[in-house]
């Protein structure tokens, strides 16, 4: 067994930058390919308290003090009225400008000894035991393993390496995002996630990055952005000043900052992502509406796992192919669990939060503290499923 051999990375985001560092731990030498330069802009800002504890295992709890960033105590939900609302506690985590920590990420899998390409992968291919990465800078990297971190551009689902894609529950969804100072933000807000949501998939997100920045997120049914046929900037201007008196109550008085950026057709889930030395780690294979912040926990999470099976395969070449079903069983069923939490949250909202403030409190909470690896289904959870099945 070979320990120090290379394990090749396709993106620098949470997830390569993770699974570079776990790589590290175990005497292996990644190879991070980024395409972007850093810092970029990127949405998903909330951490939970699993991911920053995976984080802190890392050994990164000093560069995260040093981010200085707002903490997170959990996440209130708003109905159209402002006197309806829940709150979920979450444990205690952050909120982070992505530009900012994602740089932080790949600075420190560096710093740690992971080799960085900037390139683009034009190519993925296998060869034998071995893959074959080309770039476009005319590159050739051959590896055992590789690992795809390239997020939402699904490389090596779009080079036909993997089964078909299934569309999520929200793929005719879009959202719109920006940045905003002069947010008016009340006491019992803290620098919590606030939820506003109306109809059935119709919703905003506000997440405090500083005392002055707060990130806005709009989502609406596709058919809803195309009926007014305004340009992304006045769609969300329009549809923020009128979204609920919750929502309005803050942002009346608020400026943007930042340009606004769409994304559609986002839910979405691949079956098989691991086979022959090849793994998907985060959004490469699954991403489900972000309404409760769960994205990079499974990137920094998964990235863990990853590592841990490429270490298997490596000292158990024979069951190699029973180390990718497990990394895939494991990560599937947590993300099953947020799934099926977030249907039964659009499907009975008043009763999701009856669970989460009464019936199954304890459970709620450690669930959106992100402690959803390796778990039996707990009664509240058992409950959530019987009724998404009626």
């Amino acid at each position: 067994m070979n320990m120090k051999e290379n394990v090749l990375i396709i993106g620098g985001g949470p997830a390569g930058s993770a699974s570079a560092m776990n790589l590290l731990q175990k005497g292996f030498s990644p190879t991070i390919i980024e395409s972007e330069s850093f810092p970029r802009y990127h949405i998903g800002e909330s951490l939970t308290t699993e991911c920053v504890d995976a984080l802190n295992r890392l050994g990164l709890s000093e560069q995260l003090q040093a981010l200085k960033a707002p903490q997170k105590q959990g996440v209130r939900v708003f109905s159209k009225h402002p006197e309806n609302s829940f709150y979920i506690g979450a444990g205690d985590a952050w909120q982070v400008e992505r530009a900012t920590f994602d740089t932080m990420m790949l600075n420190e899998a560096q710093k740690r000894g992971a080799k960085h390409i900037q390139a683009k992968v034009k190519k993925l291919t296998q060869q034998t035991d071995n893959w074959i990465l080309e770039l476009d800078n005319g590159q050739s990297l051959e590896s055992r393993f590789v690992i795809d971190a390239s997020g939402q551009q699904r490389l090596s689902h779009k080079q036909g390496l993997f089964g078909p894609i299934k569309d999520g529950t929200y793929q005719h969804q879009v959202a719109f995002f920006a940045q905003y100072h002069g947010i008016k933000r009340k006491n019992s807000d803290q620098f919590d996630t606030l939820i506003f949501h109306i109809d059935s998939h119709a919703w905003c997100w506000m997440i405090p990055l500083s005392e002055d920045v707060t990130s806005i997120g709009l989502v609406v049914p596709v058919d809803q952005y195309k009926q007014k046929k305004l340009k992304p900037d006045l769609f969300m201007d329009h549809r923020l000043s009128n979204f609920s008196l919750p929502m309005m109550e803050r942002t009346k008085d608020a400026t943007r900052i930042s340009e606004v950026r769409t994304m559609s057709n986002y839910s979405y889930c691949i079956d098989e992502y691991c086979r022959d030395g090849l793994f998907c780690v985060g959004d490469s294979h699954r991403f489900i509406d972000p309404i409760f912040s769960f994205g990079v926990e499974f990137a920094v999470v998964e990235a863990a796992y990853v590592a841990r099976a490429i270490e298997k395969c490596c000292k158990t070449p024979s069951k190699a192919n029973e180390h990718h079903h497990e990394y895939m069983q494991c990560t599937t069923q947590a993300q099953n669990i947020i799934e099926d939490i977030l249907a039964y949250f659009w499907a009975h909202p008043w009763g999701f939060a009856n669970m989460a403030h009464f019936r199954h409190a304890d459970e709620f909470l450690e669930i959106f503290a992100g402690r959803i690896y390796e778990t039996e289904p707990g009664e509240g959870l058992l409950k959530v499923r019987e009724e998404l099945q009626q």
